[in-house]
């Protein structure tokens, strides 16, 4: 049974390594998306997207009855 302590000590090791190499990466990559100024024609994380607002568009009408070249009904 001397094994396993060790084990559990190693493997919790590990895992505290993953953890602070993940939260190392993040802080890099979130130190890369601030910086300043950004590309010119990319977006960024700090961009306000403009939406136009959607209108239904009315139906033109030119007058014509569908026939198509068709002769009128008597």
């Amino acid at each position: 049974m001397h094994g396993r302590p060790a084990r559990v000590f190693l493997i919790g090791a590990a895992v505290a390594l993953l953890v602070a190499a993940a939260i190392g990466v993040n802080v890099v990559l979130l130190g890369y998306a601030n910086r300043e100024p950004g590309p010119a024609g990319r977006l960024s994380p700090r961009a306000t997207i403009t939406t136009t607002p959607t209108t239904p568009v009315p139906a033109t009408t030119t007058g014509d009855d569908g026939s198509h070249g068709s002769e009128p009904d008597d």
